[in-house]
């Protein structure tokens, strides 16, 4: 069944609903805006995630690094400061065996070799440029700070080269991760002052 209109002269009318040019361009407008509103909420969050995933990231290496530097520090029984053009940029503990027939050393360093990815090392022995055996603890490492006390917790300069008196070590590091379009996320994490119990003074 087909129906028709008629104006009211009575002759058949073929104009058909629509939407003028001027809506579909005003439609089209408000559809961008909404658009670029979810868009830019979208990456607002996406940044968001990748920063709250490096926070997360640093956190999760540091506290390894330091309990693994704790545990060492509390075994050893000998320390050695290495000195880098007037600065501590390695240290090495003295570690006995349990039944204190051996020793060993481990070497904990800063490498920024690389400026933009320094990283916070572990290495076995009391060579901290050797290679075998190295992991890397912690990494995107911008500046790292090894700081001594004597056992009255007093800080020793690092202008002293001895290490005579020396009874707790504390590491500061500085870590800054950056990922392409998003802000680098920095973060200054400091260790527990760790006792170095089984050392002579």
């Amino acid at each position: 069944m087909t129906s028709s209109h008629y104006n009211i002269t009575g002759r058949r009318s073929n104009r058909r609903a629509g939407f003028t040019l001027v809506e579909v361009l005003m439609a089209m407008s408000l559809s961008l805006m909404v658009l670029a509103g979810t868009l830019t909420a979208f990456l607002m969050l996406l940044r968001s995630g990748i920063r709250v995933s490096n926070y997360s990231m640093m956190e999760s290496q540091t506290r390894r690094a330091f309990e693994q530097l704790g545990v060492d520090a509390r075994m050893a029984n000998g320390y050695a400061s290495i000195f880098t053009n007037g600065t501590i940029t390695a240290c090495t503990f003295t570690i006995p065996s349990e039944d204190l027939s051996t020793i060993s050393q481990v070497t904990y360093g800063f490498d920024h070799s690389n400026s933009a990815n320094g990283k916070f090392f572990s290495v076995p022995g009391n060579d901290p440029t050797a290679t075998t055996g190295r992991v890397d603890l912690v990494q995107y490492v911008t500046s790292l700070t090894f700081n001594r006390y004597d056992s009255t917790s007093t800080l020793i300069p690092a202008s002293t080269t001895s290490d005579s008196g020396i009874k707790h070590i504390q590491v500061s590091i500085n870590v800054s991760r950056g990922t392409l379009g998003v802000a680098a996320t920095t973060q200054v994490i400091r260790s527990s002052a760790f006792t170095i119990r089984n050392i002579t003074i």
